[in-house]
């Protein structure tokens, strides 16, 4: 059976790393294709693993707590199928991929492709073109994957043909360990060579906390360099988390760490619910006040062209194909913002329905990765918590945040002097200044003070 990897998924646009929660299924264990085997946890949920394969479960590379970057190997799969994409996630990190060169059209132009040696020009860390399994499987039988002849697109050395490689070598008879040294070379130089190769494992298994492979038992280990050892003492250590907790706070401190680079003012409003206050009951179903002010802000937004719109990475602005309004909210594990899709197209009971739900599926940890897709702006809403007024911060690529604290009776002055009870709510518009200005932001509270003095405009 050929060894295949199974990798960290990518999940979403944005992802570059999950963490590995729990194995579903134990070396040894049968899996088919589309089977769950694992749960990994990223972008503030957990998601099951499938394996491409039908095979059986041959090792765990990656254990519980484990942060795995995307496309890496997290357990090892046997199986009789093709690793049809081992090639997807190739290539040393910071170095160029360059594109395969179209093979030749003859069959006998392509073997010779394949199978002639590199020139002697070429670039000395030039790798031939393998999957990743083939090329882990050449590296522990210490096999040169440029005497591997592949079989695969353009020549790519695909895991059969490392293995095929592997059993002629093991059938051919060995002379090395009885050959004489060459004519004109010292047994000395070979001695020296091993010393440099052995020198030089030492350092990098000092730069990465391994314990290098003996490559020569019979000459005596390098010291370890004290520079690299400094070096690796003095480098940070990543934490691992604990719980998934502490993996959702790493998520919310990466979103923060992003909104520190956003320059972003919040401009203020107090909003005077009454005539919402006295229909929410009859005329509009019951609809909680976030679901309410939810609404009411992306109708609010929609009148305002320029804040629907996202800051690019090339220096300009992207218009949004729609509005979605990522809804923070204070689940068991931390902070997590589904998201409600066009509220602003859409009744009142719908996005109520919708809210409802969200916040259902983040109190019980339920929420999927689509869950938390779309979102252009934020709500935020501590007024349970008996917050009067903050201001959210915009976390990329959002470009505004609506916070909203406690619904609450003020005295409050009317204009001809005189003074009453109202139920007041303040809200605080924060935008991003380089997609928006402050008169913009002016205009859609503007709106939003219109819009919740008319309850019909919410139906």
């Amino acid at each position: 059976m050929k060894r295949l990897e199974l990798t960290m998924p990518k999940m979403s646009m944005t992802m570059e790393e999950g963490t590995m929660v729990v194995w579903l299924k134990q070396p040894g264990d049968e899996v088919r294709s589309g089977e769950p085997v694992a749960e990994v946890t990223t972008d503030k949920v957990d998601m099951e693993v499938e394996s491409p394969y039908d095979g059986r479960l041959a090792e765990h590379l990656a254990q519980p707590d484990d942060v795995v970057a995307v496309g890496a190997p997290i357990g090892i799969i046997e199986s009789e199928s093709d690793d049809l994409l081992g090639g997807l996630f190739d290539g040393e990190p910071g170095s160029e991929t360059e594109t395969p060169a179209e093979p030749e059209s003859t069959p006998e132009a392509r073997t010779s492709a394949d199978t002639s040696p590199s020139s002697s020009d070429a670039a000395p860390d030039d790798w031939p073109a393998a999957v990743p399994a083939a090329r882990k499987l050449a590296n522990e039988r210490g096999i040169d994957l440029a005497s591997v002849q592949g079989t695969g697109a353009w020549g790519a050395r695909r895991l059969a043909d490392v293995e095929a490689t592997a059993q002629s070598a093991s059938s051919a008879p060995s002379t090395a360990s009885v050959s004489p040294a060459a004519p004109g070379q010292k047994s000395g130089d070979v001695q020296s060579a091993f010393g440099e190769v052995e020198s030089a494992l030492q350092r990098l298994a000092a730069l990465v906390h391994v314990e290098p492979t003996d490559t020569a038992s019979a000459h005596p280990a390098a010291q370890p360099d004290p520079a690299a050892a400094a070096i690796a003492e003095a480098a940070p250590k990543r934490r691992k988390p604990a719980n998934r907790r502490e993996r959702l706070r790493q998520q919310v401190a990466k979103a923060m760490e992003a909104s520190a680079g956003v320059p972003q003012f919040t401009a203020w409003r107090d909003l005077d619910l009454g005539a919402i206050d006295r229909v929410r009951k009859t005329e509009l179903g019951g609809a909680s006040w976030t679901a309410v002010l939810v609404r009411a802000q992306a109708l609010a937004l929609a009148s305002v062209p320029a804040l629907l719109g996202r800051w690019a990475a090339d220096g300009g602005v992207d218009p949004d194909d729609g509005i979605g309004v990522a809804l923070a909210i204070d689940a068991p594990d931390g902070l997590v913002a589904p998201v409600v899709r066009d509220p602003h197209q859409r009744s009142l009971a719908d996005v109520a329905t919708d809210v409802v739900g969200l916040v259902s599926k983040a109190r019980e940890s339920s929420l999927k990765p689509n869950d938390l897709a779309g979102g252009t702006t934020v709500f935020s809403n501590l007024g349970g918590l008996g917050v009067r007024q903050f201001n959210a911060l915009i976390t990329p690529p959002h470009a505004t945040a609506l916070s909203a604290g406690s619904v609450e009776r003020r005295v409050v002055a009317a204009d001809d002097g005189s003074f009453g009870v109202r139920l007041v709510c303040t809200v605080g518009l924060t935008v991003d200044h380089r997609v928006a200005d402050g008169a913009d932001a002016a205009r859609a509270l503007q709106e939003l003070a219109d819009i919740v003095a008319d309850p019909t405009r919410l139906l």
